[in-house]
């Protein structure tokens, strides 16, 4: 009787009942205690490997969604860098162009500051010549009022030449001639006087003109300092800006990398999810090739899983190692395919024969 009970054991009937003849009968206890290990261990099985099914496909599912959501961060990222990219370019040249602007400010600022030195100068020496001017008018004074003194000397030489009568005569003609060269002295001085009058009163008015224009040179230099300040701001400003950009390309760049790869890894994760599950959905296929009491499907397959595990693929994937190298390129360490004729069947797991028992 226990041959026929290990035989359906062998075959995977795992709800045979297993009586012992005796207290003393101990392979017939040890039977029992193996055939109710046995359920539990596969019930335990079925179970784990319900929940391995479930897991992998939701590993597979966020998977997929995290590829999918990387694969749109990085088509967006790529859109952001070449219009970081473009805004880099512009921003170079406007850095370039605030430079060379600031460059013609410090020189227009060399020029007006250079102008209204010249021009305080030409003031100054304005200033100069109108008080010469007024200098001159008082000799030209100082000249007239000599004329006038010779001119009245000169007639007085004359009064008394003609009193004197005939000795006299030699004295009145040198008299007249001193009154008529004391005239045209007198008549030089006030033409010499009106003249430099004139040119007092122009020298005045150009005094006048050069100190506005000295004033509006000055106002013209302090806003060319403020402009070629702000202008240096901007080109230092425009700099930074610009090396800023660059940073924030670079930067993106990798951002663009890290994103790819997290792609690539989220695809390969998401693959390997699948063989998972359709591993483990196959292995409970294999499982239900025993019969155990109170076994039921165990945990329910969510429906990615049922889709998997419906999938035709036999279990060749990922179940044994050999030589360390996975049979789906992925590296050292995977699971490889056994041979079609290595899969594991209940009958050579337990082979018992009638002549095993042949002494019971």
């Amino acid at each position: 009787r226990k041959t026929h009970e290990a035989q359906a054991i062998a075959k995977g009937d795992l709800t045979v009942e297993v009586s012992a003849a005796s207290d003393r009968d101990e392979l017939g206890n040890a039977f029992q205690q193996m055939v109710e290990e046995l359920q539990g261990l596969v019930r335990q099985i079925h179970e784990a490997f319900g929940q391995v099914a479930n897991g992998a496909s939701e590993i597979s599912d966020a998977s997929q969604s995290l590829s999918q959501g990387a694969t749109e961060q990085a088509s967006s990222l790529e859109e952001i860098s070449s219009s970081m990219t473009v805004i880099g370019s512009q921003s170079k040249t406007s850095a370039e162009n605030a430079g060379q602007a600031n460059r013609l400010v410090a020189t227009a600022r060399e020029a007006a500051e250079r102008g209204d030195r010249e021009m305080k100068a030409m003031v100054a020496a304005m200033h100069e010549i109108s008080v010469s001017s007024q200098q001159i008018g008082k000799i030209i004074k100082a000249i007239d009022d000599i004329a006038f003194q010779t001119n009245l000397l000169a007639l007085n030489a004359a009064v008394e030449a003609a009193r004197a009568g005939k000795h006299g005569k030699g004295f009145a003609v040198v008299a007249e001639e001193v009154r008529n060269l004391a005239g045209r002295s007198a008549e030089a001085a006030r033409e010499t006087a009106e003249l430099i009058e004139g040119s007092t009163k122009k020298v005045e008015n150009g005094l006048a003109v050069a100190k506005v224009t000295s004033e509006a040179f000055g106002q013209i230099v302090e806003n060319v300092v403020k402009t070629a300040d702000l202008v240096g701001e901007i080109a230092a400003a425009s700099s930074e800006q610009a090396q800023g950009i660059a940073q924030a390309s670079q930067g993106l760049s990798q951002i663009d990398q890290v994103t790819q790869r997290t792609t690539a890894s989220a695809e390969e994760t998401a693959s390997a999810s699948e063989e998972l599950a359709s591993n483990a959905s196959q292995v409970r296929q294999l499982l239900r090739r025993f019969k155990v009491r109170g076994m039921d499907d165990g945990p329910e397959l969510s429906a990615p899983a049922r889709k998997r595990a419906a999938a035709p693929p036999p279990m060749e994937r990922k179940l044994v190692r050999h030589n360390g190298h996975a049979a789906n390129g992925h590296g050292n360490g995977a699971w490889g395919s056994p041979p079609a004729d290595k899969v594991a069947k209940p009958e050579d797991v337990i082979a018992l024969d009638d002549k095993d028992f042949g002494r019971y």
